[in-house]
């Protein structure tokens, strides 16, 4: 039996995901908490597995609370925001989901029962969102002889030509693509090219 706590300020919400959640055989829902001063002493005593925390409450932020609670109760975070940065964040604070207050109910669920079978569940677009900055990180580490020698690869240039139009030395255009390739953490000219390919650039 998945355990579940539901934290979000909005009782609305709150009541929402309750009836939603406790319609399933598989799933008890031992608390119920507007703040997260109510989430810290119920969740001592519930024994709780799992919990859905909203990122916005009113007395703290939740991922202050996630830090706070993650070594004892996996969660979910839930949140209007869907920033990379704020997904990477709750990640780090050790988040065991991350779901748009958008999600369905359907996905809801398979949220729950994913993280309470020990697996991370993001959804789909936040994980793409997720790896798209990832890639635009790292292509933002390249210099700009970097890039036109990567771009210029994915075309299907080879070393001799990119070298004779950019007026550099052949030698000088392999050390440009290793560089490249070692910041995209890529080992190959095709892995090259697929990151260059991308309409990220």
């Amino acid at each position: 039996m998945i355990k579940l706590a539901l934290i979000d300020d909005h009782v609305i919400v709150r009541s929402g995901f309750a009836q939603l959640l406790s319609l399933e055989k598989d799933i008890d829902i031992v608390g119920e908490y507007g703040s997260a001063a109510e989430a810290s002493k119920g969740l001592a005593i519930n024994n709780a597995t799992i919990c859905i925390l909203d990122i916005s409450m009113p007395d703290k932020n939740g991922l202050e609370l996630l830090s706070e609670i993650s070594h004892r109760v996996d969660c979910i975070m839930l949140s209007v925001h869907e920033s990379s940065l704020m997904i990477e964040k709750a990640l780090d604070l050790g988040a065991k989901g991350f779901l748009s207050k958008r999600c369905s109910p359907d996905e809801m669920l398979l949220a729950v029962r994913t993280v309470a079978q020990g697996h991370q569940y993001l959804a789909p677009d936040l994980a793409l969102k997720i790896a798209n900055s990832s890639k635009i990180n790292c292509f933002k580490q390249l210099t700009k002889r970097e890039h036109q020698v990567g771009e210029m690869l994915s075309r299907g240039l080879d070393i001799k030509t990119i070298a004779t139009q950019l007026g550099l030395s052949s030698k000088t255009v392999h050390i440009h693509r290793a560089n490249a390739m070692d910041k995209l953490n890529v080992d190959n000219n095709v892995k090259l090219a697929k990151y260059f390919d991308s309409e990220l650039i």
